[in-house]
């Protein structure tokens, strides 16, 4: 009788051990696709300079980009309340000429104010030079992404230099 419990007990030690390893080996499995399958929200980043450059940090993919002036009546407002019909859009430029891995955002090159960058077209303004920026104004850079939630950056010009501000409502 002395046996077979031990030999019973060896049994459920040997099953629960493997059952064990078999949760364990489920769980990291599932905790590595999840985390290996997660997009990264877009985030855009001024330089500093004038005209300003913006990078763009995150995964997905771009599928415009475009600089805006924040009406005032837009700046102090959460982004549900804003009415971007009053803000005024300067520049919009769009791909035209590159393969969907190049709009990557990791394979995206930084992006100059007025400089329209290889394989993107202008369409605002439709021909020549979107508007100079202007010190004190609030203006919004970023664009949507196809995988990922977009990323804008808003800035301001302040003692010749671009700088990023706080938007209101996003923390």
């Amino acid at each position: 009788m002395r046996q077979v419990f031990h030999g019973m007990t060896n049994h459920l030690r040997a099953r629960t051990s493997a059952a064990s390893l078999a949760v364990v080996l489920l769980l990291a499995t599932l905790g590595i696709s999840t985390f290996a399958g997660c997009e990264v929200d877009m985030q855009v980043s001024v330089d500093g300079k004038v005209p300003p450059t913006f990078t763009m940090e995150g995964s997905g993919y771009l599928a415009f980009f475009i600089v805006s002036e924040i009406s005032p009546e837009n700046q102090k407002l959460a982004p549900a309340q804003r009415d971007s019909r009053k803000n005024r859009l300067l520049w919009d430029i769009r791909p035209t000429d590159t393969t969907y891995e190049d709009l990557r955002i990791r394979n995206l090159p930084p992006i100059k104010y007025g400089e329209i960058p290889p394989g993107f077209s202008q369409k605002q303004p439709a021909q020549g030079n979107p508007p100079a920026l202007v010190e004190g104004k609030v203006y919004e850079a970023g664009g949507p992404n196809t995988e990922a939630n977009g990323g804008f950056v808003w800035f301001i010009i302040r003692n010749g230099k671009s700088e990023e501000i706080e938007q209101p409502g996003i923390h």
